[in-house]
């Protein structure tokens, strides 16, 4: 320990890392040691509260310590209160969370998500029970349902050291319900809203004998849409068994996927950069248009507390996705305003394929008689996707905006496989905590990947390749000088795709990933006056390595860019009065081009000092819920999203929007709920993505579902 003490200042981050955590591997625990006794007192988390200070949390570290010991923002919500708002889509639970915003599209899923300045897949990844699910082509499809969850959590800031390349804004993770051994639990719902809406599912799990336990999650949903070719069809399972073969060993077989024929709506043209009314509702696409999803996931995992304090767990797991759009994507008003120009007649296709495997070792013990946890392991995967389309996208016709026949898709080219791409990553990371004291905890992490991407343009019998091997890592320290407070402070690292992941930046196997680095300081403590929590955070990230114009021949791209944001995010959730409870968090930040040229009409351009596209400086969200009888409860929220600049030049924007929603509940007996939920209370028009000043993709307008929900 003395040796550790006197480490040079000047020792990287990676090297710290394992001085902190990689040492305990030569200290073994301390068994049978006399332990003083030790009496803690946590507060009770909060009803409705999206925190959960006290919770262990399974994304912000796999080292089992809960959100106020870790140095890092963390926030979830569990399946009573996604319940509880009417949150059906995985993605509108993670939007509730501080700094989290949507930026969907049918091309990308409808899954998109901005945080803490940057935005899109390649930046917020996203996991089913900590499996990264891996971009292709700037998409992921799944998951969508929230009835199988337990739980969503959100780790903002880089998370590349805990899930690899691609989430440098934010990680988001869907946890699942599982069978359970201690008891039996059977709910089922069904729901009727408006524009012919129509939902239900039935959950099953508990203990089949003393060696096997299982879980069943089933659910569907239709809707005719609220514009035409809007209507959906959904059908999503979620099966798992486990076989407990002692105390020590389990073994979970799981099966989880979805089937999604989704919404065609791409968009609704703007005239003269502004929305006109009339054709709110009025949807351009082709009568034979195409949005379908089928994804599914086999998972393998298995627990073996192999000896006191040593731990070993594996996860071998396969997703294979099916996606076919076959759209007029694009939409304009002629210069009269008499016509709608429809044009990018595109079909598309992937066929992806992901398997991996996870293997890790949590090892406890004492390092110079400080308690200390180390996770070591090996994380691997194949990426493989297929991606027909029908490129050069041709296809264009115009029709009257009003009254028309939307006609059938064409193209001038034939649909055909473009692209054969592989993705194969090979990870070793460690991750470590030391209680330094009883009032000190230091929490440091390292992974180091090995990529290779190797594809294929099918067409022109063009092969490249490129190989990455990234360095990411964190180190962090919390201190608790009370039962109520917690202080830390953390620096990340991470990386990004330079553009959807299983492709190559501009064709060319030259470029590197972009790099990030945050430092972040923040506050977590509870109000036991009000039964409350609360947290604040301050960071700034830093994202290099983006692809820019040569200042000095702009025929030359350079990977010399960089954007920024520095930001604070505010979270607070308590329960003032019996009954009556409120979760708020909001976030501010400012988010720039630091270094950024563009060429624009054969002329350079510089961006530095704007804003990026699609990324909001300002969001609010509020759910406040009071139970005045015994069987009723009354919910209110609203979700402000700040204005978005819609282009790198800062010229055009998407209008800031506030939406309010509502929500009855009713009791009649424990086991039976009947909830009436409104969505966009005001009718409010707004976008939630789109091209600023061309096409907006409007939000849903009011709704109204009716949902009965019953244990039995």
């Amino acid at each position: 320990m003395r040796n550790l003490l006197h480490l040079p200042r000047q020792l990287p981050l990676h090297s710290l890392a394992l001085a902190v955590s990689g040492l305990a591997f030569s200290v073994q625990a301390q068994e049978g040691a006399t332990l003083p006794t030790v009496q803690v007192r946590a507060e009770p988390t909060p009803a409705g509260s999206s925190l959960a200070l006290d919770e262990p949390s399974a994304t912000g570290s796999r080292l089992g310590l809960t959100a106020r010991e870790t140095p890092a923002s963390v926030s979830s919500l569990g399946a009573a209160d996604i319940a509880e708002r009417a949150l059906t889509r995985a993605q509108d639970v993670a939007v509730r969370m501080p700094g989290i915003t949507e930026s969907p599209a049918p091309g990308n899923g409808g899954t998109s998500l901005a945080a803490r300045g940057f935005s899109g897949h390649n930046s917020v990844a996203q996991m089913v029970d900590g499996t990264r699910l891996i971009v292709a082509s700037g998409t992921i499809t799944y998951p969508f349902s929230t009835w199988p969850m337990e739980s969503v959590q959100v780790l903002r800031g880089p998370a590349s050291v805990l899930y690899g390349d691609g989430a440098i804004g934010a990680v988001v993770n869907y946890i699942t319900k599982q069978p359970r051994f201690d008891k039996t639990e059977r709910e089922a719902f069904v729901a009727a809203g408006s524009y012919g809406a129509v939902q239900g599912g039935i959950g099953l799990r508990g203990p089949i004998n003393d060696t096997l336990a299982y879980s069943v999650y089933l659910d569907a949903e239709r809707s005719d849409g609220y514009r035409r070719f809007m209507d959906v069809q959904r059908r999503n399972y979620a099966l798992a068994l486990t076989a407990r073969a002692s105390r020590d060993l389990t073994a979970t077989l799981s099966l989880d996927g979805g089937v999604n024929d989704d919404a065609r709506y791409f968009g609704t043209p703007l005239k003269n950069g502004q929305l006109d009314k009339r054709v709110r509702r009025t949807n351009y696409n082709v009568a034979d248009s195409v949005v379908k999803y089928d994804d599914r996931m086999w998972r393998l995992k298995v627990d073996y507390q192999a000896a006191p304090g040593l731990r070993l767990r594996n996860e071998t797991y396969h997703l294979s996705t099916d996606r076919h759009w076959r759209n007029a994507e694009s939409y304009a008003f002629n210069a009269a305003g008499t016509q709608v120009l429809r044009s990018d007649y595109l079909e598309i296709l992937h066929d992806q394929t992901q398997t991996g495997n996870r293997l890790d070792a949590t090892i406890d013990g004492h390092l110079g008689g400080m308690k200390s946890r180390v996770i070591v392991g090996l994380d691997w995967y194949r990426t493989h996707l297929l991606h027909t389309n029908n490129s050069p996208y041709g296809g264009a016709s115009s029709v009257d905006p009003f009254v028309f026949d939307a006609g059938q898709f064409i193209s001038p080219v034939a649909t055909t496989l473009g692209r054969d791409s592989t993705l194969r990553t090979t990870a070793l990371f460690t991750e470590g905590v030391l209680d330094v004291s009883p009032t000190w905890k230091l929490v440091a992490g390292l992974r180091s990947d090995r990529m290779e991407l190797d594809t294929t343009d099918v067409r022109r019998s063009l092969q490249q390749g490129k190989k990455y091997d990234p360095l990411t890592g964190r180190l962090g320290a919390v201190w608790s000088p009370s039962s109520t407070l917690s202080l830390y402070g953390q620096f990340a690292t991470g990386t990004d795709p330079l553009s959807g992941a299983l492709s190559l930046p501009g064709g060319g196997d030259k470029f590197d990933l972009t790099k990030g680095r945050q430092v972040e300081l923040g506050a977590k403590g509870a109000l036991p006056e009000l039964r409350g929590e609360w947290t604040v955070a301050l960071y700034k990230i830093e994202k290099r390595n983006l692809l820019s114009r040569d200042a000095n021949d702009p025929t030359i791209t350079q990977q010399i860019g960089q954007q920024s944001s520095t930001g604070l995010e505010l979270a607070f959730a308590a329960e003032p009065v019996r009954g009556w409870t409120i979760d708020a968090n909001a976030a501010l930040l400012r988010a720039r081009y630091d270094d950024y040229q563009e060429l624009v009409s054969g002329q350079l351009v510089s961006r530095s000092g704007n804003t990026p596209t699609g990324v909001p400086e300002r969001t609010l969200n509020v759910w406040t819920a009071w139970r005045f009888a015994p069987q009723w409860r009354l919910g209110l929220g609203l979700r402000y999203v700040g204005e978005r600049q819609g282009n790198t030049a800062n010229t055009t924007k998407l209008p800031a929007y506030t939406v309010w929603d509502a929500g009855l509940g009713y009791e009649p007996t424990r086991q039976l709920q009947l909830g009436l939920s409104v969505k966009n209370l005001a009718d409010r028009d707004y976008a939630v993505s789109g091209q600023a000043g061309r096409t907006w993709l409007l939000g849903a307008p009011r709704t109204v579902m009716l949902t009965l929900r019953t244990q039995f």
